[in-house]
């Protein structure tokens, strides 16, 4: 056999392994889990995926082609939208540069991470961020923190709204109510530390009891809450 014939045939099988990858041979990592991975990375589907206790759901997913020439591994995940479960789309993106997330717009269940604060779900419209050296870089888009009606007399019919920014080496999530008496700042450290901090700006004191209850504490105008934890 001729070197020639030799050298094609070891492309032609490096070229047929990277065509026909496995999806789940880039899905994973630190706090990254699924139930299931089906399909090769061009076109694959993910069952119940979660990034640490938040859960994204069943999402399809594909490598894009021309980010790889710019040293980029990117991969598209999209659901449609469904009952129970609405629609998702963006990209998560990985390089020499570092990583980041890219026109996400989803709506995401976050009562697990802020219990006993009664916080129902996320809500993410065309958000951006990237990390690099581990600091945040960039970040964009807007956020809204939709709450449940447990806490009577609050303003918080349309949530709180902000929009995403860098602080120092973390990621910042600034959302303000309608009425701007209540607050609620969320920052992520690119380690996978997060802390929720909530101002309420009320005097109230009917509502002291149902506030501690939810795990506020009182201070000087208000009350306070804060919730530390790992994704």
């Amino acid at each position: 056999m001729s070197r020639r014939l030799v050298v094609a045939c070891v492309l032609l099988l490096i070229l047929s392994a990277i065509i026909f990858m496995p999806l789940r041979t880039i899905v994973g990592g630190e706090g990254v889990t699924a139930r299931k991975v089906d399909g090769i990375i061009w076109d694959g589907s993910i069952r119940d995926l979660r990034l640490g206790k938040l859960p994204i759901g069943d999402v399809n997913a594909r490598l894009l082609v021309w980010p790889l020439f710019l040293g980029r591994a990117e991969i598209m995940l999209s659901r449609g939208n469904a009952p129970y479960q609405p629609g998702f789309t963006g990209t998560v993106s990985r390089g020499v540069g570092g990583m980041s997330v890219n026109n996400l717009n989803a709506t995401l269940p976050v009562a697990a991470l802020f219990t006993p604060f009664p916080a129902e779900n996320i809500q993410f419209e065309g958000f951006s961020a990237k990390f690099a050296a581990g600091r945040c870089m960039q970040a964009g888009g807007q956020v809204r923190l939709i709450m449940s009606d447990t806490v009577p007399g609050l303003n918080l019919q349309n949530g709180m709204l902000g929009q995403p920014r860098c602080d120092g080496a973390g990621l910042l999530l600034p959302l303000v109510s309608q009425s701007a008496m209540e607050r609620a700042d969320i920052r992520l450290s690119p380690d996978g530390n997060y802390t929720v901090t909530v101002t309420l700006e009320t005097d109230a004191a009917e509502q002291g009891a149902m506030l501690t209850l939810a795990g506020f504490r009182p201070i000087a105008g208000g009350y306070r809450f804060v919730q530390k934890g790992r994704f």
